[in-house]
């Protein structure tokens, strides 16, 4: 049996060291479709880094709604782009049906069979300053002190909805980073509230491990039986000291011992819903390189699939790659190879990785809707965000995020959209009209039925609203 000192569990160190599934603390985990004829909604969002260009979702027909003209050089830059920073220029408004004849550009051809689900939103301002990366902001729309800062100052979007519709492991985040040998690190991305980062999954057997050990034969099985042994012991140990210990202490031992209860129940519903795992569990993952970003990517696809048609999650935050450590297979590294233009061609190296995010949306997007649910498909109440962390480009601003929507939740959003909504340079950006990202979120939120007053921190004290034309 494991040891760990009363010092060692006072600070909390054995269960941060213990698994995302043991950190997965929840208020409530009865699922809303047990017993409700009502199908729960569902979200996945799928972020990259790096910048999305404008380009890679403007469906065709719409380019002359763009900033720039969209020709190139023979390195695969913008023609005329004074460094990329054309890309930064005011995007004019529209807000227009995305009709038949407008046909999807070329890169996101594997998302064809879903066009008539598909929204596009352009120009909008991030709301906070971004460079690299926009790491917890970009989902919690608030102001970081400095750029590339990883502070989580409240919530983030996809964090709320998984606490508003919980399941079972209300919360699965899967992303990359070579960097982290255990199959888990603090990608920066979601939080559950201010300096409450989520741990991700970064290597697709340990996610199978932990989420789908339990109807395993094997290793998977073994691994997720001694957690449940480390778990009781916490739980006996936290009980044996609750007598012995100062109130300073015990009041923090008691915290400790409710969020291990809340777990012990928890798994508790994951294994009463073993054969519901075992009809949609995939199979068992190999090992592959950590550096294999693609490789890792499909897997991680795989456990995303598994773990919403199975019912163990309403909610996946799936994070494609990371600047920094990230390296595409026969393309090149995020950022000096693709972000500065290392690359033979930087146009083909982007259209390839948005491609390859593309494919694995469009697999997740097939799978659900080969589910029936309700009068159609899991699909039909599902949305899928995807987006970039920093916005328009590798040195961004963040005054143009490209943002692709699929699925409207049961009708609840509106479909076939594009929306830009005309921001200029010069108007003040704490005027209300001036469209914001929390603004997206917060009609996600509206649409979703949860509240979004208090979503992000306002700007000069203008909270986030929900943008009207993109609500049924």
């Amino acid at each position: 049996m494991m040891q760990t000192t009363r010092r060692q569990f006072l600070k909390g160190s054995s269960l941060a060291a213990a698994s995302p599934f043991m950190q997965s603390v929840q208020a409530a985990i009865e699922s809303h479709a047990d017993g409700n004829d009502k199908p729960p909604p569902r979200f996945v969002f799928c972020m990259k880094s790096n910048g999305l260009w404008a380009e890679m979702i403007q469906p065709k027909g719409l380019e002359k709604h763009l900033p720039f003209d969209v020709a190139y050089d023979e390195k695969g830059r913008l023609v005329n782009s004074n460094n990329g920073n054309i890309r930064k220029s005011a995007t004019p408004a529209a807000d227009l049906e995305i009709r038949d004849d407008m046909a999807l550009g070329d890169v996101m051809e594997p998302l064809t069979p879903f066009k008539d689900r598909i929204s596009i939103l352009q120009g909008i301002n991030s709301g906070f300053n971004t460079y690299h990366m926009g790491c917890y902001q970009t989902l919690g729309a608030f102001q970081a002190k400095t750029r590339n800062s990883i502070e989580t100052l409240g919530p983030t979007v996809d964090s709320i909805l998984a606490q508003a519709f919980p399941r079972p492991i209300p919360h699965v985040c899967l992303g990359h980073d070579p960097r982290s040998p255990s199959g888990v690190a603090y990608v920066p991305t979601s939080a559950a509230g201010k300096g409450k980062p989520l741990p991700f999954y970064t290597k697709p057997t340990r996610a199978y491990k932990e989420l789908f050990g339990v109807i395993d034969e094997g290793a998977a099985k073994a691994e997720y039986d001694t957690q449940t042994e480390i778990l009781d012991f916490f739980i006996e140990d936290a009980k044996r000291l609750q007598k012995n210990i100062a109130a300073p202490e015990r009041e923090q031992l008691d915290r400790y011992l409710e969020a291990f209860g809340s777990i012990k129940r928890s798994r508790k519903k994951v294994e009463s819903m073993s054969d519901q795992l075992r009809k949609h569990a995939p199979d068992p993952p190999k090992d592959v390189d950590a550096h294999s970003t693609m490789k890792i990517g499909e897997g991680n696809a795989e456990i995303a699939i598994a773990a919403l048609l199975s019912g163990l999650t309403n909610v996946v935050t799936l994070r494609f790659d990371l600047l920094g450590s990230s390296s595409y297979e026969g393309i090149g590294g995020l950022h000096g190879g693709v972000g500065h233009g290392q690359v033979k061609n930087i146009l083909k190296a982007r259209r390839e990785i948005c491609s390859f995010q593309f494919t694995q949306i469009a697999r997740i997007a097939k799978a659900l809707q080969s589910i029936p649910e309700g009068n159609g498909t899991m699909l039909d109440n599902t949305a899928f965000v995807y987006t970039s962390d920093n916005g328009e480009t590798h040195h961004s601003s963040g005054v143009n995020y490209p943002i692709m929507l699929l699925g409207d939740l049961g009708g609840r959003l509106k479909k076939r959209r594009y929306f830009a909504p005309g921001n200029e340079e010069k108007v003040d950006r704490a005027k209300s009209e001036y469209t914001r990202l929390g603004d997206v979120w917060a009609t996600i939120l509206a649409a979703a039925g949860q509240p979004h007053e208090e979503f992000g921190i306002p700007v000069n004290g203008i909270a986030h609203d929900p943008i009207a034309s993109l609500l049924t």
